[in-house]
């Protein structure tokens, strides 16, 4: 019977087990595409760390001028932790908008997934796209992009990977000079903790991420004998981590974006409260109503627009 369960559970999230341990996602349900050349930006793909089959796909605006540095933006993309690509369509439509409408160079990150990697790999993973970054080895990043103007952006599981790798940066901040962090976006990021929240228990059915799946993911992500009380599912522990206050004394801006109608959202306001507690600069976007991945996608049927409007404040 638990095997059944758990069979249908991987269903659910349309993975298959297979005898080595490791996994394979549904080609139908997480379709990749090739990086493309289209009316707004330019993109490639370039190895980050072969030894871990990592890699980043990066995004030149069509207009860039070397004589006119971009801000850069290290994306991090969503799907527990377990699924997703930056190779996925959705990613590659709304990476090549934000790199246009913010006037960005944007390198999203293609990190080891769980459970064949578990936590804290994706957080290392991001950290070691950001120390590249910083040693410009790519030629777009050394000749278009500006170091001295940084910030990680990601949704969902990208936005908690954005969360806590940007905590571990903050506190090794000199590692990665002169590269210039400025701050973090987390879109509906993807938190837990061992009580229900308003906003699970009220969408506890949710057809985008049921409570059932949301456990599911963190069971197969967390590190082997941990629960969602952990320090990288429960950020408003013991209220929160102390290298928060690294975040603050650095002066990194925190911008927060959710809704309503995702069973994420609580945990959102909770965290942008404690983080105005412990003296950070957070910013907010609330929204009444959608659903969790409304955000990220094709501008034209998601609220990309918005999204990228309130991300330029952080760069100013």
């Amino acid at each position: 019977m638990a095997e059944t369960k758990q069979t249908n559970l991987y269903d659910l999230i349309h993975i298959t087990p297979n005898s080595d341990g490791t996994f394979t996602r549904s080609p139908e349900f997480y379709p990749i595409v090739p990086p493309e050349t289209n009316a707004l930006s330019i993109s490639k793909d370039v190895p980050l760390n072969p030894d871990k089959s990592t890699w980043v796909r990066i995004f030149l605006p069509r207009q860039s001028n070397k004589d006119k540095k971009l801000h850069i933006v290290v994306y991090v993309h969503g799907g527990g932790f377990v699924v997703g690509s930056a190779a996925n369509p959705n990613y590659q439509d709304f990476c090549s908008y934000a790199a246009s409408q913010l006037g960005a160079l944007v390198v999203s990150v293609e990190y080891r997934l769980a459970p064949e990697h578990r936590l804290p790999a994706a957080y290392d993973d991001v950290l070691e796209a950001l120390s590249w970054v910083k040693d410009g080895k790519d030629e777009w990043v050394k000749e278009y992009g500006d170091i001295s103007s940084c910030i990680l952006m990601g949704d969902s599981a990208g936005g908690n990977i954005v969360f806590q790798s940007g905590l571990m940066a903050a506190v090794k901040i000199d590692d990665f000079k002169p590269l210039n962090i400025k701050g973090l976006v987390l879109i509906q990021p993807f938190f837990s903790g061992l009580d229900r929240t308003g906003s699970e228990l009220r969408l506890v059915n949710d057809p985008v991420l049921s409570l059932v799946v949301n456990d599911f993911f963190w069971e197969l992500s967390l590190p082997v004998g941990a629960n969602r009380g952990h320090e990288y599912s429960d950020p408003i522990k013991g209220g929160g981590s102390g290298s928060l206050d690294w975040v603050r004394d650095l002066g990194w801006r925190v911008w927060v974006v959710s809704s309503d109608g995702d069973p994420l959202y609580d945990r959102s306001v909770e965290l942008v409260k404690l983080m105005e507690k412990r003296g950070l600069c957070v910013k907010n976007m609330f929204y009444e109503g959608g659903q969790h991945g409304m955000f990220v996608g094709n501008p034209s049927t998601y609220k990309a627009k918005e999204l990228v409007d309130f991300v330029v404040g952080i760069f100013t």
